[in-house]
């Protein structure tokens, strides 16, 4: 029987791309552990991606109840924080002797709606190794010793056993009490690659993260990389022979994506020797690389170096030109230097992300018109609309007084108005600059994408053996199977019926909402010849449960007023409807869109035109039995393309046709 110390470690994904979420700090914390020695003591397991990245609320809080960990680790993002933390909630009303510990960006002394969350026992401030290392050492020591308190932190004793291990705040007799700061490793080798021991997942489709140092020369006030220590490296960066070793194991497995985690890799001193390695590891350029740069220092040569490694695509920054907003944001930005270095990117067909962010401290209407104007003059590429994160530990929080930043009080803790700009201000000119250069700007930053497959029939529910993404309804439904369906949903599901039997099945989805309140639903509804009214439609999504997360923040600019600081994103509905009806989608706004059905019979042209001018979504797409292979194939590839160019959607009605196209 295993007596070591029972360790659940999870990371949640941003919602709308899980390929990214690959859980290093967590690995970082059991490879460092492993060096450590404390694996004969406790057993540490990293929740496996198949449930972390897909599995709804529900089933999440089932798989990490089943394992009875006695400690569970969490790393907080903005995207993530919420959901993880309800999660732990439920969890612990389930395992009331579990011991919750967070850390990540989200722990921070100034964020306490993190720090005095009911389901957190111990938060873990900075840098997380050793720390946790502290808290493996004293937890497990208190097993051994028999103690039936081991765990308990608020066990009825005049001493605080956690008062001499840095880094760390927590509840004490009804105190939320912080230890002394957590000096940082003065050298990186201490720690593992987590990569190398086997202790992290990374399918094929994933990207493989890789962390070259914990530094940063700027102090940026809105950037927290949490690796601001000064002017002076020192041996804050993994070694030459570390880094090229997890990007040869990520090769050796079939991984093609690698993102350097680094905010300034051309400024570090691994950058040339990693330059010259990469030339001949990577001469097939099978893997393509992820970069932030420094403007200011993009030689010809250095974007030449670049180039042969296939860097492919690259963050410079920029986030304004307003030399006032860029002074009182703590940015060293020399704009000609940076404006040179980044045309060099795109004469060697370099993709460059340039941001623009609105709600800077200091930055006025003339100090955007000058950052656009400036990106007209120096001949620079497309550029995104952010607006301004008040992340917590950040100095742009410090300030929030002087320059009258009202912000979200939670996750994404956008701005919302500052003293040069009201809300309505800021709205109407994010609307404004993101069509201008061509961005939805309704789109929700984060919010998964409806699925191209989500109209092709099929079984009612699907394998047992995964979280449950597409349902389809009627009215032979097996109440008690789709009953027992809310527990094992995924964070993205669809589901299809006919919107006439939506009052039968509202209480089953109040059900599955209660249960999931972070899944995004997808509801497709048929309508053949009766269209449910807008208003009726409003009324029924208001009756559903809603408890308001990270995608419902981030979608609060499309409110008229930030009364509620959110908006409700889920569930998002469709309606279904013939080619022939007579609607305008327009009447639906902010409740529902349309999709046509519409049939191509084989060698009948694309009516591009008519598709677009029909307004709504998109279309979903029906070929005649008689439409050949070939001409299904050159369909699929003119619609792709339309989509790219209109933004609207086409949902294919064949799952042979789906198969097709992916071959093509």
């Amino acid at each position: 029987m295993d007596r070591r110390l029972r360790v659940l470690l999870f990371q949640l994904p941003v919602p709308n791309n899980p390929t990214l979420n690959v859980p290093l700090a967590l690995g970082y914390l059991k490879a460092y552990a492993h060096a450590q020695g404390l694996l004969d003591h406790a057993g540490i397991e990293i929740l496996p991606r198949a449930l972390a990245d897909h599995a709804g609320d529900a089933l999440l809080v089932e798989e990490i109840v089943a394992r009875r960990p006695e400690v569970l680790g969490i790393s907080l993002y903005t995207w993530n924080s919420e959901r993880s933390l309800e999660i732990a909630r439920r969890v612990k009303a389930q395992l009331p002797t579990l011991r919750v510990v967070v850390g990540g960006p989200e722990v921070q002394r100034d964020n306490s709606w993190v720090l005095e969350h009911p389901a957190v026992d111990v938060c873990v401030i900075g840098e997380g190794e050793q720390t946790f290392a502290d808290l493996l050492r004293f937890w497990c020591g208190s097993r051994l010793a028999d103690r039936s308190d081991a765990l308990v932190l608020n066990a009825d004793s005049a001493v605080d056993p956690l008062a001499q291990i840095p880094g760390l705040a927590y509840r004490w007799q009804d105190e939320l009490r912080f230890t002394a700061d957590r000096v940082a490793l003065s050298d990186l080798a201490v720690i593992p690659s987590p990569y190398l021991l086997g202790y992290l997942e990374t399918p094929p489709d994933s990207m493989l993260m890789v962390e070259i140092s914990r530094w940063c020369p700027y102090a940026c006030s809105f950037c927290l990389y949490g690796r601001n220590m000064g002017i002076k490296l020192g041996n804050r960066y993994f070694s030459l022979e570390r880094v090229l070793q997890e990007i040869a194991w990520g090769r050796e497995r079939g991984i093609n994506r690698v993102h350097f985690i680094e905010a300034n890799l051309n400024l570090v001193p691994l950058f040339w020797p990693l330059m010259r390695a990469l030339e001949v590891l990577n001469a097939d350029h099978q893997m393509t690389f992820y970069a932030e740069l420094r403007g200011e220092h993009l030689t010809e040569e250095v974007v030449a170096a670049l180039d042969r490694c296939n860097v492919r695509y690259v963050e410079v920054g920029l986030q304004t030109a307003n030399l006032v907003a860029l002074r009182a944001s703590h940015r060293r930005t020399d704009l000609q230097k940076w404006a040179a270095g980044t045309r060099r990117l795109y004469a060697h067909n370099i993709e460059v992300y340039l941001d623009v962010i609105l709600g800077l401290p200091a930055d006025d209407p003339a100090g955007v018109a000058e950052t656009l104007d400036f990106i007209q003059r120096e001949s620079l590429g497309p550029y995104d609309i952010f607006t301004l994160q008040v992340l917590p530990g950040t100095a742009v929080r410090q300030q929030a007084v002087q320059y009258d930043l009202g912000f979200q009080e939670r996750p994404p803790y956008y701005v919302l108005h500052t003293d040069q700009f009201s809300y309505a201000d800021l709205r109407r000119l994010r609307r404004q600059l993101k069509l201008s250069v061509d961005l939805p700007p309704d789109a929700i930053e984060g919010m998964p994408l409806p699925r191209p497959n989500a109209l092709i029939p099929q079984p009612t529910l699907s394998s047992a053996s995964a979280p449950i993404e597409r349902i389809w309804l009627s009215s032979t439904h097996d109440d008690h199977a789709l009953l027992e369906a809310g527990s094992r949903l995924a964070r993205h599901v669809d589901i299809v019926l006919d919107q006439v039997d939506l009052p039968a099945v509202t209480p089953l989805l109040t059900g599955w909402i209660a249960q999931n309140p972070a899944t995004v639903f997808d509801l497709y509804l048929w309508c053949a010849d009766l269209l449910p009214e807008p208003a009726a439609l409003i009324a029924w999504r208001d009756s559903l449960p809603y408890q308001p997360g990270y995608l419902d923040r981030v979608a609060v600019y499309l409110e008229q007023a930030p009364d509620t600081g959110h908006r409700r994103v889920s569930p998002r509905c469709w309606l279904v409807l013939p080619w022939t009806s007579i609607v305008d989608p327009d009447s639906y706004a902010g409740v529902a869109e349309v999709i046509w059905r519409f049939e191509l019979a084989d060698g009948e042209p694309v009516p591009f035109g008519a598709w677009y001018g029909a307004g709504g979504s998109g279309i979903w797409l029906h070929f005649t039995a008689d439409a050949s292979w070939d001409y299904r194939a050159e369909v699929v590839a003119q619609i792709r393309e339309w989509e790219r160019e209109t933004g609207r959607s086409v949902w294919l009605a064949e799952a042979l046709l789906e198969s097709h196209a992916a071959l093509v």
